[in-house]
């Protein structure tokens, strides 16, 4: 099965709480980076969205993060020492779920879905790892065969995924990175957040000239159609607060689902002016879809008005500027259907 309908699958069933509380509760001093306990700097004490408190005596060092969340850090400014998580690339370039690290820097420990490399990862000699929780209980890409191991490796921190919107779990990776010895108003830093600032206001002022267009996000495979939720997708859940009109399920979802899944066949009961899609899609589901008339009939899908969407982009600015430029160019394009 193809590592990308696997995250995918792996998306829908561990994202369980949606959103991002991101331990702001952490507490701590922020100096130079890369200073550890040898340095003398202060004790590192940080609560996550697991609820539990991460206590060291010195500011940890050598981190390994899931790549997503290793991939906001170092946009942030701290350099992880390892990671996991979806490493491949597209077109010669490294997933965008990466970001900007660079793997020429660091140890890789697994490189898709279900890939965790005990003796590599011991090898570090970790002191902490960061990775994301999607039901404030377990960590997304550890494998569950593999988590006690893990645990007895080197402490860990859960970002907490629900109920934040994407610029809230933004400041959150901020402020951990800031705790582990990146400065905040470094110029590259301070230069992504107004490099998103500027992008968020041209969403905002595309979505304000077309107020009546109807948005619907999904996810897509062979099998089945998945109607997302803005409210628990953190960047749907912040273009909705920027005033996009979001088409909604069919039905109120429950504590922890991020969509209603549907059959090709009832994906003409969603009617919208325009189609974002989940980028991380398996290759063959487009040209599936192209010879399926439940998706070719859809007006949106004959006006040419469907669209990538990137929910697992680093939560980072640098990484999301250029996202929410799209996201504005294709509004400016979009018309309204009905």
């Amino acid at each position: 099965m193809s590592a990308h309908l696997v995250n995918r699958r792996g998306f829908l069933r561990y994202a369980g709480a949606t959103g991002l509380l991101l331990g702001l509760a952490a507490c701590g001093d922020a100096g130079s980076p890369g200073a550890g306990p040898s340095a003398g700097s202060q004790p590192f004490r940080y609560t996550d969205g697991r609820g539990r408190t991460v206590e060291l005596a010195g500011r940890p060092t050598r981190v390994v993060a899931q790549s997503s969340a290793a991939a906001a850090l170092w946009d942030a400014g701290f350099r992880v020492t390892g990671v996991y998580g979806e490493l491949g690339t597209t077109d010669g370039k490294l997933n965008y779920q990466a970001g900007n690290i660079e793997l020429d820097r660091l140890e890789v420990v697994g490189s898709t879905w279900g890939e965790f490399n005990l003796e590599r990862y011991a090898a570090l000699r970790p002191e902490l790892l960061v990775d994301l929780s999607f039901d404030d209980k377990t960590l997304w890409y550890i494998p569950q065969a593999s988590v006690d191991e893990v645990d007895a490796l080197a402490p860990s921190i859960g970002m907490k995924m629900p109920g934040l919107d994407l610029p809230q779990i933004i400041d959150g990776f901020m402020a951990l990175a800031t705790q582990l010895g990146a400065d905040p108003e470094a110029g590259p830093v301070k230069a992504a957040r107004a490099d998103f600032d500027a992008a968020v206001a041209e969403v905002k002022a595309a979505i304000a000239a077309k107020p009546g267009l109807r948005v619907l996000a999904i996810s897509r495979d062979p099998e089945k159609f998945y109607v997302a939720d803005p409210n628990a997708h953190p960047d749907l859940k912040h273009l909705a607060a920027l005033g996009m009109r979001f088409v909604l399920p069919s039905r109120r979802l429950g504590h922890g689902e991020y969509f209603q899944e549907i059959s090709w066949e009832q994906i003409g009961g969603f009617p919208a002016d325009a189609i974002i899609f989940d980028s991380r899609e398996v290759t063959s589901v487009a040209g599936k879809a192209e010879k399926i008339p439940t998706w070719t009939n859809l007006p949106a899908v004959r006006a040419g008005q469907v669209y990538p969407w990137k929910p697992a982009a680093p939560f980072s600015y640098l990484a999301n500027a250029p996202i929410y430029r799209d996201v504005a160019a294709w509004l400016n394009r979009a018309k309204p259907l009905s």
